[in-house]
């Protein structure tokens, strides 16, 4: 994977778990909250970047979206103190959240390629 496919990557997670974050985040949109899921987003991201180096990891749609929860899921739950249940629910939603945008993603692209 080129450096170039990385970046372009690692942008697409961080809007995905920006958005993830800030559906699952108690209390709103508001400056703090966007702020808080950019944060998320960034964590995320560098994560991607990260696990990008090992091999396929981004290059099947389930590849994607498994590695999509997790790099979410350790970047919600480093940024974000938990708003509801346990410690880790909050960062489990916005990983499967996060999850489901690319599995969209993948679904929206098949289907303008078909």
């Amino acid at each position: 994977m080129s450096t170039i496919h990385r970046i372009k990557l690692a942008l697409m997670k961080f809007s995905q778990a920006w958005v993830a974050c800030l559906i699952a985040m108690a209390g709103g949109v508001s400056l703090y909250h966007m702020t808080v899921a950019a944060k998320t987003g960034l964590v995320s991201s560098v994560g991607v970047l990260a696990t990008s180096y090992l091999p396929d990891a981004y290059r099947t749609p389930k590849n994607n979206i498994v590695f999509t929860f997790f790099t979410t899921f350790i970047g919600d739950i480093i940024v974000v103190p938990t708003h509801y249940g346990p410690v880790w629910m909050e960062a489990f939603v916005t990983g499967l959240l996060a999850s489901l945008f690319a599995f969209l993603f993948f679904r929206i692209k098949s289907f303008i390629n078909n």
